[in-house]
């Protein structure tokens, strides 16, 4: 079938404040948090390089659109970024010719590079985080936070997998990081952590080649879970 992509998005999803766009949505935990949120009634952009592989991505998810990742950011609350670090600079750069003022960014990267039959292992940029990185590329003023890179792409894909974990969650602006937790908080089993300033995101990222070894090890999908926590949590 063959998806031409219109040149706006219908006025019934443009400057939604329920609206995400999802960067590299056709990706694994890009399409984990798709599917999630829309199960969810969060109103779901997928945005690709590929038009219409993100449109045959969001054909299959309630109330989804998908198109190329420019038109998907275009008047979104949130734009989550879910690319592999290979391509996280590039995407960044690309975000900041046409991020608006009010637009949230989350960061989702984690820097690992392959290490042959061990799998992944984590590298440090030179900015010496993923989201510091981002920080540098990104507009200045520009509303940013990191979390999710502990959560299992294959769970959040099969919807029948209950989630019992919680999300570690790195920004400098309480307001920023308050939005970031409002959306994360809409999947069923996802709890948010306020984990500090950005600066400390580079240990929440480096936790992901932690936990891809050790669900090679023990055939699993593991989360973070911490104890001792007030509930409910003070925001």
């Amino acid at each position: 079938m063959t998806v031409t992509q219109p040149d706006s998005l219908p006025a019934t999803t443009t400057h939604h404040e329920n609206t995400v766009a999802i960067v590299g949505g056709t990706g694994a935990l890009g399409l984990g948090l798709a599917t999630r949120w829309a199960h969810s009634g969060v109103h779901v952009r997928i945005g690709s390089r590929r038009a219409e592989a993100a449109q045959g991505c969001a054909d299959k998810l309630p109330g989804a659109v998908g198109g190329n990742n420019t038109t998907m950011i275009e008047g979104a609350a949130a734009v989550v970024v879910a690319v592999p670090f290979s391509a996280h600079a590039e995407t960044m750069r690309a975000i900041a010719k046409i991020i608006q003022p009010g637009q949230l960014v989350i960061d989702t990267t984690a820097p690992l590079l392959p290490a042959g039959p061990r799998g992944l292992r984590p590298i440090a940029p030179w900015a010496g985080s993923a989201a510091q990185q981002a920080q540098a590329l990104l507009p200045d003023g520009t509303g940013l936070v990191s979390a999710l890179q502990t959560v299992s792409a294959a769970t959040l894909q099969n919807t029948e997998l209950p989630l019992d974990e919680d999300v570690l969650l790195c920004g400098d602006h309480k307001a920023d990081k308050n939005q970031a937790a409002d959306l994360i908080d809409r999947i069923p089993g996802l709890r948010t952590i306020d984990c500090g300033l950005l600066d400390i995101s580079g240990i929440s990222e480096r936790i992901t080649a932690l936990l891809i070894g050790i669900n090679k090890r023990y055939k699993t999908h593991t989360g973070i879970r911490l104890t001792g926590l007030p509930q409910p949590l003070p925001r």
